[in-house]
């Protein structure tokens, strides 16, 4: 990517030349809302579980992993042919299907009789995420100039972190809301995730609309077949920095279901222990949930900044370490409502959100603007094999040993991705172009 001031400007971000600034604005509108619809399913999976289906709940930690599973093969099988398909047709196409699919596996869940219900109606879910997924990270790469790269993955950080927010705000508290309201558990259940579906149909409808008239694929002109693409996807790994970055995607995929999935159910499940419904339990989740996603608020601007200033292969080792010491003090607890809880849900969200920046602003710097979507497909690829593991993986453990364990299995992942991170930054070190306010200005990224 270039840097041309003859692009558009949305307020501090300067686009590529070609995009008008609707197109920004429904970009940044896609990252309020696309991956937060993709992470409500499994906040609000707990009362699905217990109140819908009275699955015991020594089991729910291992049936949410294999889910989890189920989800991630499909995007496993999905992402790279999708991430090459919208090199070839363009983003906004897939990325509106993408939102519709998912709005019907939300309102299909909850009505669900049984776990293989239940695993029919993800899969439909599953391939709406997929097409989220592809086409939101390549619309990242693709947007921004390279002097403001680092700020739209921090402003698509903090708009996805207000968006989860506030989506498991309202999705974690609307089963109690609608019982307080008089309607029994399952209506209760059916008509929260009707509502949210419907919102997600919303969405999809104003992003079709919003990136119409720049439905832009791959910066290269010749159509290539699919398994070229997917090839020159895999091949570019022999850029350790982007061999790293997939490396990176592995373990902040991972974290962004692992904390989805069983900050939920384990905050759900002690809550119950105290002998609360499962109603009260998931609204009391909900504040743990929403202090990590206020803490990746917060930091999300600084760390946005600190990535455009500093080599990025440096600031991975910086937010791997720090996700890797968030994960390994949540899942050292005895419960998640303990008096230090709440600072250490901090801790956590600064470190999930520092390691999603610092591998989305490599990848965007590394990949070649003619394979973006084969790239990131493959990105997207490495993403889920890491949730497969972290989400089953963490399940077990979950049932088995602790309620902690899922976090500590994915504090591991990253503490193994900052040492790569390293080797990389000291074997391969890098000559850069910084954007520290001047354009012209080119420094080396020694430090």
């Amino acid at each position: 990517m270039t840097t041309d001031s003859s692009g558009i400007r949305l307020g501090y971000i300067w686009l590529q030349p070609g995009y008008t600034k609707l197109n920004g604005w429904t970009l940044l509108f896609a990252c309020l809302t696309g991956i937060p619809f993709l992470v409500v399913i499994n906040f609000v999976q707990p009362y699905i579980l217990s109140e819908m289906l009275g699955v015991p709940q020594e089991q729910q930690g291992s049936i949410s992993g294999y889910l989890a599973i189920l989800h991630e093969i499909i995007v496993l099988v999905l992402v790279s042919p999708l991430g090459a398909l919208s090199d070839r047709i363009g983003r906004r196409r897939l990325l509106s299907a993408g939102y519709m699919l998912t709005a019907v596996g939300l309102m299909c869940y909850p009505f669900a009789t049984s776990t293989l219900g239940l695993s029919l109606i993800r899969c439909i879910y599953a391939l709406g995420a997929t097409g989220i997924v592809v086409t939101y990270s390549a619309a990242l790469a693709d947007f921004p100039q390279e002097k403001s790269r680092g700020k739209l993955v921090a402003a698509a950080a903090v708009l996805n972190g207000l968006g989860i927010l506030l989506l498991t705000y309202v999705g974690g508290n609307l089963p109690a809301w609608l019982t307080a309201a008089g309607y029994g558990p399952i209506a209760a259940g059916r008509l929260a995730m009707a509502l949210v579906g419907a919102a997600c149909v919303v969405s999809g409808i104003i992003v079709v609309i919003g990136l119409r008239g720049n439905d832009r694929g791959s910066a290269n002109p010749d159509k290539q077949p699919f398994l070229r693409l997917l090839g020159q996807g895999f091949g570019a790994a022999r850029n350790p920095r982007i061999a790293v970055s997939y490396a990176a995607a592995f373990a902040a995929r991972g974290d962004v279901v692992v904390i989805g999935t069983y900050v939920s159910l384990w905050g759900t499940q002690a809550a119950m222990a105290q002998g609360m419904t499962a109603a009260e339990g998931l609204a009391k989740a909900t504040i743990v949930f929403a202090m990590i996603q206020t803490a990746a608020l917060i930091v999300s601007p600084v760390i946005g900044i600190m990535n455009d200033r500093i080599n990025r292969v440096t600031a991975l080792v910086i937010g791997m370490g720090l996700a890797s010491v968030g994960y390994f003090m949540f899942g050292l607890q005895d419960t998640p409502y303990g008096n230090s809880s709440m600072a250490i849900a901090f801790v956590l969200g600064i470190g999930q959100v520092s390691a999603i920046l610092a591998g989305a602003t490599l990848m965007g710097q590394e990949a070649d603007p003619k394979i973006t979507g084969a790239t990131l497909g493959v990105w997207s690829f490495c993403g889920a094999i890491g949730t497969m593991i972290g989400s089953l993986g963490g399940g077990l453990l979950f049932d088995f040993w602790k309620p902690g364990a899922p976090f500590l299995l994915m504090g591991a992942a990253n503490l193994l991705v900052m040492a790569a991170a390293l080797y990389v930054r000291i074997k391969y070190p890098q000559q850069e172009a910084l954007v520290t306010g001047r354009d012209d200005l080119l420094a080396s990224e020694e430090a």
